[in-house]
């Protein structure tokens, strides 16, 4: 007869884990970011149009949709992104970004997991329509793999273009806008997206991003996503 041992090792929970880590990395920022210089004799102002083009954030991110035509399939996935932006002149910047998901297609026969790999690079530019608010416009490459395991490999290159509005209000920042995303192994072709951003120290921002799909691809249908992350401004 064996002997079993009753310990059994916990399950570790890799987004609340991940989301600890993204609060964390904000808190040691602020604080070597204040470390050694003398207190000020009045609290510091945030510039009202002081909307950041260089800047690099990470983040969390997960994703929802369901298999088109079939109810009973659904995707849902959790990862990690990271993205670039640069402006070497007034009125344009330039944007890198990647990502990686797990995903898993489950149904009432089981589960399938995936890896998700994106890849983004691209050029935006900006005309102010006020002293705190920009009309933005980026446009660039897209790639994107799928790998199934045992299952196949699916990737392809596309184009996309964000048209969207950035402002900037005392230590908030919101941006709004759309994306259209000619890649075929893109969750969806169109979809709509909400930025908050929130200045907790100088050149630190903590942000929460809500995406929503603009109808339906070959395969996927009502795609939901969330970003939380921090975004660090030079």
């Amino acid at each position: 007869m064996g002997f079993r041992s009753p310990y059994q090792p916990p399950k570790l929970d890799y987004p609340t884990m991940l989301k600890k880590t993204l609060a964390a990395l904000a808190l040691a920022s602020c604080t070597l970011a204040h470390a050694g210089t003398p207190a000020p004799a009045v609290p510091p102002t945030v510039e009202p149009d002081d909307i950041s083009y260089s800047n690099v954030s990470v983040s969390w991110l997960r994703q929802w949709a369901n298999v088109d035509g079939f109810s009973d399939l659904d995707v849902d996935s959790n990862g990690v992104a990271a993205a670039l932006e640069y402006s070497p002149v007034n009125h344009l910047y330039l944007a890198l970004g990647g990502s990686w998901s797990d995903a898993e297609l489950s149904g009432p026969g089981g589960s399938v997991n995936a890896d998700y790999w994106t890849l983004n690079g691209g050029v935006g530019g900006y005309i102010p329509l006020a002293h705190n608010v920009h009309f933005v416009t980026e446009v660039g490459a897209h790639y994107a793999d799928l790998d199934l395991g045992g299952f196949g490999n699916l990737d392809d290159w596309g184009v996309y273009v964000t048209p969207h509005v950035r402002a900037k209000f005392g230590a908030f920042e919101v941006h709004g806008g759309v994306t259209y995303n000619s890649n075929d192994v893109a969750p969806t072709e169109w979809s709509a997206f909400a930025r908050a951003l929130y200045e907790v120290c100088p050149k630190v921002d903590l942000f929460v991003t809500g995406t929503f799909g603009l109808g339906s691809n070959d395969v996927l249908e009502d795609v939901f996503g969330l970003n939380v992350g921090v975004r660090f401004k030079f």
